[in-house]
This record gives structure tokens, C-alpha cells and sequence, in this order.
């Protein structure tokens, strides 16, 4: 009876070490337990069976640590996780346990500063030249001073008219960059020839410095850098007479610039 019962127990033990004998060896694996129950698996503590292999997880809650993800098996650091801005790099915030842009808007960026591609950088002092103090010019988002090598030139006029013609505009287009370029704001006078009565010069020297002034609003001059008024015959440039030549007549229908 006894040689039975140790006949059995001998098969028993016989088939327990058949039976784990016959696993698979590591790194493969059928399940978690054959993992674990590696030597590897108890010297490094968890291991997880992922698609027949031991590996170090199967999921990101594996890893044990929020900055981690489960990548193929592999607990691997989350790019740009951050828990405080000084895990990020640079001047990078961070926003979420991610590190990101300086800034999204600027509501974010330091007073006298602005938000511009993600960074904080000075605000700009000026966006035009009209942002800028007289005989500044606005260039780089600063105001500088303006450089004088410009002039803005008389124009003229023919008889008894009003009209700004072809010669008028080649030498407005001039000022209007000289005016813009310095900053200037200028008074057009309107002037006329001593023909005709005082009323009427009065009235057609304004005429002329107001078509002046429209058509320097074309070219881009502000309407606010301008200002006009008429001295009809009253400071004539050359004194002609009633009957004088066309030529010494023409050089008093003229705009000026001061």
C-alpha cells in the first residue's frame, strides 16, 4: 500500500515537472504568469505578456509615472511633458503637462510687450509714420528721426486754371515721398498772376491749393498733414504788370510749400 502511494505521488510530482518544464521559455510567453515567473520577471518585478513576448508593459497605466507611455511594449518619457514651466526649455510654458509657446496671446506676455509667432517681444512704436512725432519717420516698428535730404518744390499753373496737369504731378509725386518720409506737415498757399480782380485771385489761388491737397491725398499724404490758404496776387514772385510777358505772368500761378 505504501509502495502505491509513493508510486503516486512520485507520477504527481513527475507530471508537475513535465507540466512547467513545458512552458515557453522567456522572453515568450502565453500569459502574464509566464512572465512573472521568469527569472527576469522576478528581478525586475512586473512584466506583461504583449503578442507572445515579455515585455515591459501592455498599456500606459503599466509605466507607473504620468511623464511615461507604453510604446511597443517599452516605457518610454512623453515628449514635452512637464509638470512646471521649468521642465520646458527656453522660455517655454507649461500648459496641460505639455510645454508649448511662450505665449498664445497677450494677455500672457509682460506689460510694453506683445505676443507675436508664440514669443513675447517689445511692442512696436509705431506701425506707419503717422504713428510718429513731427520729423520722424517710422521704420522697424520704431520712429527715427528723418533724414533731410529731401525738398518739397513750388508747383505751377496755367492761366486762369486750377487743374493740377502732367508737370504738376511729376513734382507732387516728389513731395508727397519727401513729406511722408520726414514726417512734415506742410501749409499749401495758392498763389495767382496779377490779371483779374483781387475776389477772384483770392478765390482761384484756393482752388489751386486744394486740388493740390487731393491730389497729395492720392499719393498717400494724410489729409491731417495739410493745410491750405490763398494770397491771390498779394506776394507775387515776379512783378509783371497787366500787359507783361506770358513767361514772367506764369511763374506767379504757382503752389507753394511751407
Amino acid at each position: 500500500m505504501k509502495l502505491r502511494t509513493l508510486f503516486l505521488t512520485l507520477i504527481a510530482l513527475a507530471a508537475l515537472v513535465f507540466t512547467t518544464g513545458c512552458g515557453p521559455d522567456y522572453p515568450k510567453c502565453d500569459t502574464d504568469d509566464d512572465c512573472a515567473s521568469s527569472e527576469k520577471g522576478q528581478a525586475e518585478g512586473n512584466l506583461f505578456c504583449l503578442n507572445g513576448l515579455c515585455q515591459q508593459c501592455r498599456e500606459d497605466a503599466h509605466c507607473g509615472d504620468p511623464g511615461l507611455e507604453c510604446n511597443a511594449g517599452v516605457c518610454e518619457q512623453i515628449p514635452g511633458y512637464c509638470t512646471s514651466e521649468s521642465d520646458c526649455p527656453g522660455k517655454q510654458k507649461c500648459r496641460n503637462n505639455q510645454c508649448g509657446a511662450e505665449c498664445q496671446d497677450n494677455s500672457e506676455c509682460p506689460d510694453g510687450t506683445e505676443c507675436q509667432g508664440g514669443s513675447c517681444v517689445a511692442k512696436a512704436e509705431c506701425s506707419s509714420d503717422g504713428d510718429c512725432p513731427n520729423g520722424q519717420i517710422c521704420e522697424g516698428g520704431k520712429c527715427i528721426a528723418a533724414s533731410g535730404d529731401c525738398n518739397v518744390d513750388t508747383i505751377y499753373f496755367g492761366y486762369d486754371d486750377a487743374s493740377v496737369d502732367t508737370s504738376a504731378r511729376s513734382v507732387l509725386q516728389s513731395n508727397a515721398d519727401c513729406i511722408k518720409k520726414r514726417g512734415l506737415k506742410v501749409q499749401i498757399a495758392g498763389h495767382c498772376d496779377e490779371r483779374g480782380t483781387s475776389e477772384y485771385n483770392i478765390a482761384l489761388g484756393e482752388r489751386r491749393a486744394r486740388n493740390t491737397v487731393k491730389y497729395l491725398q492720392s499719393l498717400g499724404v494724410e489729409k491731417g498733414s495739410m493745410s491750405t490758404i490763398s494770397y491771390g496776387e498779394e506776394q507775387l514772385s515776379r512783378e509783371c504788370g497787366e500787359e507783361g510777358p506770358e513767361s514772367c505772368h506764369r511763374a506767379n500761378r504757382r503752389v507753394e510749400f511751407k
